[in-house]
């Protein structure tokens, strides 16, 4: 069995998407103190050491700016049980974003108890272009993003990931802030004709603005593993998102 957990933190600015937080803690979205990071962040890593997850995902982390005191997030969680880890700028290699005081630690990581093989690969599209690959044994392939903010440039990216993932061969798992702020509907682009298939419910809201409950972070597996595979969406106080949890039964 395998457990996967992705997980917004938010840039761990402690913010639960509450119109009160968003207005009592509005100088966090500038700068947010090391000591209120790694309060966060011990509250991450109790959820992680609760649902004791194989491989973690994570995307709004921050590797180091000006908005987070040039604090390297992914380093309040390696320990002795997760050793493995990759960080990288989620705007691409040579987006001029990566160089500004401001953005230039907003990236996306992941954390492992073992050693896998791992890509980086980027949309054509959009401003968030880094989009993750990793294989699980078994040949599964986790991949995992955060999509654009913008309708036109999800589908495109939609279709990139689309291909990305016939292109890698083998069953595929994806994981992702969606941003679909219009429903499952927008999803069509990458599920129709494909033997990909949503496992998250739209009834399970994974984020929050004030009064308003969306559906955002999910997972969409290819059809072979339906019968193997389960998600659970995981509470976060300390962000506007809620993680998912995936389960991966072994093979019969």
């Amino acid at each position: 069995m395998q457990k996967i957990l992705f997980s917004n933190i938010g840039y761990a600015k402690g913010i639960d998407g509450t119109l009160w937080q968003h207005i009592s803690r509005i100088g966090r979205h500038l700068y947010t103190a090391q000591s209120t990071q790694e309060l966060i962040f011990k509250q991450l890593k109790d959820i992680i050491r609760c649902e004791n997850p194989d491989l973690c995902c994570f995307v709004e982390i921050e590797k180091g700016s000006l908005h987070s005191a040039y604090v390297n997030q992914i380093n309040l969680l390696v320990d002795d049980d997760y050793k493995f880890f990759d960080i990288a700028n989620k705007y691409g290699e040579d987006n001029w974003r990566r160089h500004m005081p401001l953005s230039r630690g907003r990236s996306s990581a992941f954390l492992s108890k073992d050693e896998l093989l791992f890509d980086r690969l980027y949309f054509k599209y959009g401003t968030k272009r880094l989009m993750y690959r990793i294989v699980l044994p078994g040949n599964v392939h986790v991949f995992f993003a955060h999509f654009s903010l913008d309708a036109r440039v999800r589908a495109q990216q939609f279709e990139e990931v689309r291909a990305m993932i016939d292109q890698a061969g083998g069953d595929a798992i994806l994981l992702a802030d969606f941003n679909i702020m219009h429903g499952f509907s927008e999803l069509a682009p990458l599920v129709e004709n494909s033997n990909l298939r949503v496992i998250s419910k739209e009834s399970d809201h994974t984020f929050t603005f004030h009064s308003r409950k969306l559906a955002l972070d999910l997972c969409i597996c290819s059809e072979p593993l339906l019968s193997r595979i389960s998600v659970r969406v995981i509470p976060q106080p300390f962000s506007d998102h809620q993680a998912i949890l995936v389960t991966l039964a072994d093979p019969v």
